[in-house]
């Protein structure tokens, strides 16, 4: 629970000063994933575990002219146990843990994917990793456990050297 209050005081903290920095850089567009556009543009997501992917997949972007027409869609995986989440909830080796990624969100030149991992008795933690549709990111959401999106023609060993966006 103390995951998803920070989560949200910190999305309410983030967005408006994100929102005024991509305004700032004239990205004026708003994007959203799993449409069908003439222009679409493909990305992909990948979740790593220590050096070991736990999912990647690619999926369209399309320009959209109002947010009401985001796609409302989750990717779902699952992966073994073994780690802890939030520095607080441990997952046994045993565990199956699902994870989700949905997009929460967009502003100009933005998507905000959440990203969720549970176990069938806890929630383990609950994110957001900022996407740009034009180049890279990366972020660190839990240590060890990294959530990047790259336009599809951006290679994956040039992610390999960027730094997680700062919290």
């Amino acid at each position: 629970m103390r995951t998803l209050r920070f989560l949200a005081v910190t999305f309410l903290l983030v967005v408006p000063v994100l929102s005024s920095e991509a305004q700032q850089r004239g990205s004026k567009q708003l994007w959203s994933w799993f449409g069908k556009c003439r222009n679409a543009q493909t990305m992909r997501i990948e979740v790593v575990q220590k050096d070991t992917i736990l999912h990647r997949s690619s999926f369209p972007l399309c320009p959209i002219s109002d947010r009401s027409k985001e796609a409302d869609r989750r990717l779902a995986f699952f992966f073994k146990g073994g780690h802890v989440f939030d520095g607080e909830f441990r997952t046994k080796r045993s565990e199956t843990i699902e994870g989700n990624i949905w997009e929460a969100g967009t502003d100009p030149g933005i998507i905000y994917f959440g990203v969720s991992f549970m176990t069938r008795k806890e929630l383990l933690l609950n994110t957001i990793h900022i996407a740009r549709p034009d180049r890279a990111s990366v972020t660190e959401i839990d240590p060890g456990l990294v959530v990047r999106t790259l336009p599809v023609s951006i290679s994956t060993s040039r992610l390999q050297g960027l730094k997680p966006n700062p919290k």
